[in-house]
């Protein structure tokens, strides 16, 4: 079977975590890399996050040095959210994992040329990175088969009253992305993700089987479960990261549309807001909603490939 070639653009994070699990678990991919950048928490965790998740999953892929800033914007985190350490607080043992010798830019271009216009890329946190690669190497756009973000929200935002995380993080690289030439562009927002959200019980009865990383995944889902309801009184938990990826790998269970997409840079009440149209050009594939059935069977194949 010929595997698709795929590099992962995170923020490790919990959300992230469980993306990566899933990724890892499913046949039909190749991990070439996974570059992380600064976001849910600064640089310096979620750098030693992706190693040592690469490391405790087994997983054979480049890590590269990614931005620890946003393009333009002061740095700012959400540790409340993920926990200082992004992982909640459960420490993953550090393995032998160093990071590759290229920085995340160069790396995804590197892989893209050896895919020969056959690489998907997702990005789970703020586009930074790819932004670089970007201007850094504008051939780049046509070497990558398809990006999938999750990103933004048609209502309201998780930041503020307008703008999602990852895009608030970052705007001015997230719509670089979006003005790149790259074939499809998926975004998987918010509001779409939210379609897939799993109950407490819905949580336990996938990441609490037995397996050799229940621990771990039991540990995080719990975390989720009781920020979402501390935090914000929610019944649902939407890991919106796993979500995202879920999409990606098998885009059957998703129902997207044909939108008009830009980001807000300028208006510091409202920036980094993803202002959604269904007129004009279109520019991007967004979410509407995702087969929950079927998105929950996936992650229950997931966590069989663990045992």
């Amino acid at each position: 079977m010929n595997k698709r070639p795929i590099v992962i653009d995170c923020d490790p994070g919990v959300d992230d975590a469980l993306a990566i699990v899933l990724a890892n678990a499913c046949p039909e991919l190749e991990v070439k890399a996974i570059n992380p950048v600064a976001g849910n928490v600064p640089y310096s965790s979620t750098s030693e996050n992706t190693l040592r998740l690469v490391d405790y999953l087994g997983m054979d892929c480049r890590v590269g040095k990614g931005a620890d800033r946003p393009l333009l914007l002061e740095r700012f985190t959400a540790g409340k959210v993920h926990g200082l350490d992004g992982l909640g607080g459960y420490v993953l043992p550090k393995g032998s994992k160093d990071f590759d010798e290229k920085n995340a830019w160069d790396v995804l271009y590197e892989e893209a040329v050896k895919a020969k216009g056959e690489l998907e890329l997702i990005i789970l946190g703020p586009c930074t990175n790819v932004a670089i690669a970007l201007k850094a190497y504008p051939e780049l756009e046509n070497l990558i088969k398809s990006v999938t973000l999750m990103a933004g929200t048609r209502g309201k935002g998780n930041t503020n009253l307008f703008a999602e995380f990852n895009v608030r993080v970052d705007p001015h690289a997230t719509q670089i992305v979006l003005d790149s030439k790259i074939k499809e562009k998926y975004m998987c927002g918010l509001d779409g993700n939210l379609t897939v959200a799993l109950t407490r019980e819905e949580g336990d009865e996938i990441f609490g089987v037995e397996s050799r990383i229940t621990e771990f995944t039991d540990y995080i889902a719990k975390f989720i479960d009781h920020r979402n309801k501390s935090m914000w009184n929610l019944t649902v938990n939407n890991i919106n990261d796993l979500c995202a990826m879920a999409c990606m790998i098998d885009p059957s269970i998703a129902e997207y549309s044909d939108v008009n997409c830009h980001i807000e840079c300028f208006n510091m009440e409202s920036i980094g807001q993803t202002v959604i149209s269904e007129e004009g050009e279109k520019n991007l594939h967004y979410l509407i909603k995702a087969d929950k059935e079927r998105y929950m069977d996936m992650l229950k194949e997931m966590m069989r490939y663990y045992k």
